[in-house]
């Protein structure tokens, strides 16, 4: 299998075809309030809340639903491997509004010693030696997922801060406003 360039983010106001994933591990549980699945798929992971019109897609495979952002895995200015611990580069920060929940994203790559293991994690799934993905859902407002990539020496990790908004725009489907912050 050839090893990935870049991962997909999309978010939707309506739930992708599930039925089409490889779903490795699936878990319904309360978070933000609200009952969620969280879901290790073949192509990297879904977490989703259909009574916030909330779905999140994380995949290699490109995405062709909702608002889609491209994440690289290697930064081409640095030759894979070459991070050294302690060594973490934020490449998305992202505010999202699902009617009146808003959710702030942030995209870090960290070198693959960051990861911490699967064991902290509420879902995680080995795809092969040293390739997982793992989901944590810290607080009840905060869940951070791992996604590491062995070939690339590299641990690209994610946290998702979800707060409440006031009224919610007529349509539903996901606002995106830029961050104040500059990024690489």
């Amino acid at each position: 299998m050839t090893a990935p360039e870049c991962l997909y983010l999309a978010y939707t106001a309506e739930q992708p075809p599930l039925a089409e994933y490889d779903i490795k591990r699936r878990v319904q549980r309360r978070f933000f309030e609200t009952e969620f699945t969280f879901a290790v798929i073949g192509d990297s992971h879904y977490i989703g809340a259909p009574e916030l019109g909330f779905h999140e897609l994380f995949s290699c495979k490109p995405i062709r639903q909702g608002r889609v952002k491209t994440v690289p895995l290697v930064d081409e200015s640095r030759p894979p491997g070459t991070a050294a611990p302690g060594d973490e580069e934020a490449i998305h920060a992202g505010h999202y509004r699902f009617g009146s929940v808003g959710v702030t994203t942030t995209i870090k790559r960290e070198p693959l010693s960051a990861f911490p293991g699967p064991e902290p994690f509420d879902i995680a799934y080995r795809f092969e030696p040293a390739a997982y993905t793992t989901i944590n859902c810290r607080s009840a407002r905060t869940y951070e997922t791992y996604h590491t990539y062995p070939e690339y020496e590299l641990a690209l990790y994610t946290e998702h801060e979800f707060t409440e908004l006031p009224a919610a725009p007529a349509d539903r489907e996901p606002e995106y406003k830029k961050p104040h912050v500059k990024l690489k």
